[in-house]
């Protein structure tokens, strides 16, 4: 699915550009799990995984996939990738970016979010 609205491809090339964001990416690729779960397993400060799974969340590569209530009452998002492949081309002074979204139910949440 190739990105045509500038915005969103400057978030994903920021997001891509980003070797936390890149490194929580990977460890999201087949497995939902949450913030906390993701600063124990990366090692990255727990307020810093907060602000990269926004920043991925914002570039549509990542996506809830369920989420749970806390005894506090409070929400848990279990994450996964919402792409499979992210292709990005320079050609003739322009850059392409290709997203290839996760199963049938990532495709449908991604085209809703991103439209265009």
């Amino acid at each position: 699915m190739r990105i045509s609205d500038r915005g969103l491809r400057t978030r994903v090339l920021q997001a891509m550009g980003d070797l936390e964001c890149t490194e929580l990416l990977h460890a999201i690729r087949s497995d939902p799990k949450t913030a906390q779960i993701l600063a124990g397993e990366t090692g990255i400060p727990l307020s810093s995984v907060y602000r990269k799974l926004a920043m991925l969340r914002g570039a549509g590569l990542a996506i809830t996939s369920y989420f749970r209530l806390t005894n506090e009452g409070k929400r848990e998002d279990f994450l996964i990738s919402g792409v499979t492949e992210v292709r990005i081309e320079i050609s003739g002074g322009d850059i392409e970016v290709d997203l290839v979204p996760t199963g049938q139910n990532a495709t449908r949440i991604w085209l809703e979010l991103f439209k265009g």
